[in-house]
């Protein structure tokens, strides 16, 4: 039990400051310019946190505790790289498919930032049980 609390804080923190500086600063005019009038004022925090709290137990299970009990940050990369694409992609090639004049260029730019962003996410709780626990 100690191990996947200490996997899920680590994921979610390195989570959280990723996809932070991610929206914040890199991408922040990128998203906007791309969704216009889609996009609200300021993002609803709470949904959000509920993103980032379910999206984090699902790394956590399905890429950072298989790559402990294999041994392998690369098993957590790389579950962790799959995992970010079925979801990122899920979203993206669904609004792609179902929305009117949904932009290619942000799903694919979005896509290989979640499959990145996840990966790390899956390191991040990697590293936080094998060198703080």
């Amino acid at each position: 039990m100690k191990t996947a609390l200490l996997a899920y804080a680590g994921a979610f923190l390195t989570l959280l400051v990723c996809d932070g500086v991610w929206l914040g600063l890199i991408a922040r005019s990128f998203y906007r310019e791309q969704l216009g009038a889609l996009m609200l004022p300021s993002p609803n925090l709470t949904v959000a946190a509920l993103f980032y709290l379910f999206f984090t137990a699902a790394v956590v299970v399905l890429a950072v505790l298989p790559a402990l009990s294999a041994g392998s940050i690369t098993t957590g990369l790389l579950h962790g790289a799959i995992l970010g694409l079925a979801a990122y992609g899920t979203y993206d090639l669904t609004n792609l498919a179902t929305l009117r004049n949904w932009p290619l260029t942000m799903s694919l730019i979005d896509m290989v930032w979640g499959t990145a962003l996840t990966a790390l996410t899956a390191a991040g709780g990697y590293f936080a049980v094998r060198f703080i626990g």
